[in-house]
């Protein structure tokens, strides 16, 4: 991961919300000089040891899942908020056209989760976690028992021990208050503002600039 120094994130609970905050991830691998790559929920919680770990599952019908072994390495890429940064936006100083964005990169050893309980339990989860806003939360419970047997069937679910973690936060760090400010304005006044962009916007509102000597 490309870091410069002002906009490197090493804040372990900083990266913990970010996960949990865009918990879609793509999990990416190698083997034989193949790389591979799945697009997939995965939730934080703690390993048996104590440690920081994923969870998540697969379709079986996904040969990604056939290509892994027990402990071998594997990357987990989470990206947050993310938006074009249009250089007219700056009021201090001219500067070319850029991409304000977060992200974390997760490294670690992946675990198949062979067992019917482990299985239950990553896909309860999974369902619990992504229903809590909901007005009226769904559980697999409302399932009939048939179809409860064909999910656990068709999905294989694993964990992912965390090694390292690495964040990023390129959200104008680098521009005086007065630029900054006008990125942010920018953002939220352009015509057909997406929610990408409210993001940003509101990231970047939430960065202290008291260090910033720019205007």
């Amino acid at each position: 991961m490309y870091r410069p120094a002002c906009y490197r994130e090493d804040d372990t609970e900083t990266l913990f919300a970010m996960i949990r905050a865009q918990p879609f991830a793509t999990l990416v691998s190698a083997n034989a000089g193949e790389p591979l790559a799945t697009h997939l929920p995965l939730l934080l919680e703690q390993d048996a040891g104590g440690g920081p770990a994923l969870i998540g599952h697969m379709a079986r019908g996904n040969r990604h899942w056939r290509r892994l072994e027990d402990g071998q390495p594997v990357l987990a890429v989470f990206l947050g908020p993310h938006a074009y940064i249009s250089p007219r936006w700056y009021r201090d100083e001219p500067d070319v056209p850029t991409w304000n964005y977060a992200a974390v990169h997760v490294r670690g050893r992946w675990r198949r989760c062979d067992d019917l309980e482990s299985t239950r339990r990553i896909l309860a989860a999974s369902v619990e976690y992504f229903e809590r806003d909901m007005d009226a939360c769904w559980s697999l419970r409302e399932l009939e028992e048939n179809l409860v047997d064909k999910l656990y069937k068709g999905v294989v679910a694993f964990e992912i021990v965390v090694d390292t973690l690495e964040g990023v936060s390129k959200m104008s760090q680098d521009k005086t208050r007065a630029d900054a400010r006008g990125v942010i304005e920018g953002l939220r006044q352009e015509r057909g503002a997406g929610q990408q962009r409210q993001d940003v916007a509101r990231t970047m509102d939430n960065i202290d600039r008291t260090a910033d000597n720019g205007a």
